[in-house]
């Protein structure tokens, strides 16, 4: 999955989604934050320099994984 079908999909889910109200909020943490870097993303570069609050593909990849390994913790 690309990363900008991957961003589009969490925002989706997190905005209009069912499943935010059977969450707990700590699992709610982890994907906000998530989300808070997925709502930035941008696939070009010249657009990302002009704008500094807008992310890369490194950036939401780091942000996947430290929701998956947040939310793993909280599983165990």
């Amino acid at each position: 999955m690309s990363v900008q079908r991957f961003s589009s999909a969490i925002e989706h889910e997190w905005n209009f989604g069912d499943e935010r109200a059977s969450l707990s909020e700590a699992e709610k943490v982890p994907i906000q934050q998530l989300f808070d870097v997925v709502v930035y993303y941008s696939p070009f570069p010249d657009e990302r320099a002009r704008i500094p609050h807008y992310r890369s593909e490194e950036d939401v990849l780091a942000a996947a994984h430290l929701c998956r390994e947040s939310l793993s913790a909280k599983v165990s």
